[in-house]
């Protein structure tokens, strides 16, 4: 099973469009859903399981964490050095916040 990741993208005239990455392969669509859709054509009839996370602080990842991860990420294209090796401590930070967040899942669910 691949993680999936949809970003809200800018397009042309000021329509937005979605992009769904998993791994190498990625995929359009004018919703979310619809460029999830279309990635998962691409892996066949196999089914996925979705999670959906709102990107914002919680008991493993804290508001000071999460709003200089988005400051980080808003300016990413102009980092100094010292800023993007901040961003991967970040995102390491928040990988396993996310690897929590599926623990307690997973309880719930009865595992």
């Amino acid at each position: 099973m691949s993680a999936v990741t949809i970003h809200k993208e800018h397009a042309s005239a000021g329509n937005i469009r979605f992009r769904a990455v998993a791994g190498k392969n990625e995929s359009f669509g004018r919703t979310a859903g619809e460029a999830l859709d279309n990635l998962n054509a691409m892996y066949g009839d196999s089914g996925a399981l979705v999670v959906v996370q709102q990107m914002q602080s919680d008991t493993y990842f804290s508001e000071e964490q999460f709003l200089r991860m988005r400051d980080l990420l808003n300016r990413s294209e102009s980092l100094s050095e010292e800023e993007r090796i901040e961003l991967e401590k970040l995102v390491r930070a928040e990988l396993i916040a996310s690897a929590w967040r599926t623990e307690v899942l997973a309880d719930a669910l009865g595992r």
